[in-house]
């Protein structure tokens, strides 16, 4: 996509199998192998994680979304050639790209515009909010070829659809269609075909006018799903101190008591240099 509020300055290449546009507050970044359905070789997971932690040092920024190009979203690890050590291409290029996705200050909304398979299905899940279109399909293949769901996937799929749904896309490795994701909470919504981009787009756009207090509700829920509950309420007493403390809060109450919209102090990006 596109979008006419972006002018070349703001679309960089990183390389040409991941592409990289900032529309207003929102960075969109395009898995750009649509020959292999979007497979991502250890490189192009190297070039994502990079893309994801542009994105968040860029204070403008207030979403992400994630999507593919021509008719898939990403078809998992290219296999095509020589993929090397399994556990070697985990530790070292998917593992770092998913923890990474999970504790970005920005949330992330995949478009899930095509067939999401293996790896790829990691990816979505790793996202905090999901479209998918109409046409889209989950595939978990693992089981037909004597390997086991990685990048994640043993976690992120439990978390997202319950244990036993869990097991029966993992174990019987049968196709999930747009209309069964949306029935198990796979995804949040289902789109047209042709306009997931745009609806997601849409969506991150609505982050532009939410204040701090997203990237920290974004961390307490990952929190939540490793904490006991006492653990979590002291969690949750001690953050919102602190948001209260922030010019966000005093503006937004301001605000709402004058019914204008209001006006956010730029998005302060998190110090990842230790």
């Amino acid at each position: 996509m596109t979008s006419s509020a972006a002018s070349p300055a703001d679309v960089t290449e990183p390389a040409a199998d991941v592409l990289v546009e900032r529309d207003d507050t929102v960075g969109i970044i395009t898995i750009n192998r649509p020959a292999r359905l979007n497979a991502v070789t250890s490189e192009a997971g190297d070039k994502l994680r990079s893309a994801f932690l542009d994105l968040e040092a860029d204070s403008r920024i207030r979403a992400v979304v994630l999507t593919g190009a021509g008719r898939g979203f990403c078809a998992g690890a290219d296999i095509s050639g020589d993929v090397g050590n399994a556990r070697e291409v985990l530790l070292g290029a998917w593992n770092p790209l998913v923890l990474t996705m999970q504790s970005l200050q920005l949330p992330i909304i995949a478009a899930i515009n095509g067939v999401a398979a293996g790896a790829g299905v990691s990816l979505a899940l790793a996202c905090d909010l999901r479209i998918a279109a109409a046409s889209a399909r989950f595939e978990l293949s693992f089981a037909k070829i004597g390997l086991m769901p990685d990048a994640g996937l043993t976690w992120l799929l439990p978390r997202v659809v319950g244990l036993g749904r869990a097991n029966e896309l993992a174990l019987l490795a049968d196709r999930l269609s747009a209309a069964e994701a949306r029935s198990w909470g796979l995804v949040n919504r289902v789109a047209e075909d042709g306009r997931t981009l745009a609806d997601a787009v849409t969506m991150a756009r609505r982050f532009a006018e939410l204040s701090v207090s997203v990237a920290t509700i974004k961390q307490a829920h990952h929190r939540a799903l490793e904490s006991d509950f006492v653990d979590q309420l002291n969690h949750e007493a001690h953050t919102q101190g602190w948001l209260q403390e922030q010019p966000d809060f005093a503006e937004a109450t301001q605000a709402f008591a004058a019914k204008r919209p209001p006006k956010l102090n730029p998005r302060t990006p998190p110090d990842r240099s230790g």
